[in-house]
């Protein structure tokens, strides 16, 4: 049938026949997923790269009975093997979720590759499983790869909920030079910020205080914000410090968040 010929192509085409065809059992859906996955187990990577990419782009109801053979790829094969095992085990969110642990691992892997795939991967997974592997994820903030710092940021931002502990590792973020790294985090400051918990907020305003220049200026907005709006003293208090370090280069609308805090006596500046 259909399927199969698919199959043979995925497993002998050349490269552009082979990427056409994971894109056809992508799109053929549940009834191709039994036959991408067979090919998981074949001895040449290649063609289990190309089977792996086809059951990510299946969506996670129409590949969530292959996870179990997904996740096994994630021992003792190479990095490139591993590295789209992640992608495909993060879009499948809370089937995945009990390999959470074989994720977490890749965390730790030599292959810069492989931890920004599992950081990503991690981003994706239900709080209650990834909670324990926050703190690894965090440490990826010191990373000697950007792509790896990126990558771990963003999931400190995707899980905001949770990551309030690991504000003052996000802040160290904004000490590398790439942009794309620090762009990162001030994405995920944001989302701390704005939709976190009172604790996640304070913790957030707390370690931009103490973080590099740069990384207050991009956040200055938002601090500002949250000076004028937010319900909670303790949280309005920590924002206002930390506008306040910006001292003479601090942007309009800091200088005004701070003038209106002053004039609550409590804020201990």
């Amino acid at each position: 049938g259909g399927v199969e010929a698919t199959v043979e192509v995925l497993r002998t085409g050349s490269r552009q026949a082979q990427e056409a065809a994971s894109r056809a059992l992508a799109l053929i859906g549940e009834p191709a997923a039994s036959a991408a996955a067979a090919v998981l187990e074949e001895e040449d990577e290649t063609p289990r790269v190309w089977a792996l990419r086809a059951l990510r782009d299946m969506g996670r109801t129409a590949a969530a009975q292959q996870v179990d053979a997904i996740a096994a790829l994630l021992e003792g094969t190479r990095p490139r093997v591993r590295r789209e095992a992640l992608a495909a085990l993060g879009l499948h969110g809370q089937a995945a979720a009990h390999h959470c642990g074989a994720v977490a691992r890749c965390l730790e892997s030599a292959d810069w590759s492989e931890r920004a795939a599992a950081a990503r991967a991690i981003g994706l997974l239900p709080e209650v499983v990834v909670a324990p592997h926050l703190a690894t994820v965090a440490s990826l903030m010191t990373d000697y790869v950007p792509d790896v710092v990126e990558a771990a940021a963003s999931t400190l931002g995707a899980l905001y909920g949770i990551s309030g502990p690991y504000a003052p590792q996000l802040a160290l973020v904004f000490l590398d030079e790439d942009e794309s790294a620090c762009n990162a985090a001030t994405a995920a400051f944001r989302r701390m910020l704005r939709a976190g918990g009172v604790c996640t907020r304070e913790a957030a305003a707390a370690a931009l205080r103490g973080a590099e220049r740069e990384g207050l200026q991009r956040l200055a907005p938002d601090l500002a914000m949250v000076v004028v709006e937010d319900e909670d003293r303790h949280v309005r208090e920590e924002a206002l410090r930390a506008l306040a370090a910006l001292g003479p280069a601090a942007p309009p609308c800091a200088v005004e968040a701070v003038a209106g805090g002053l004039h609550d006596a409590s804020t201990g500046l």
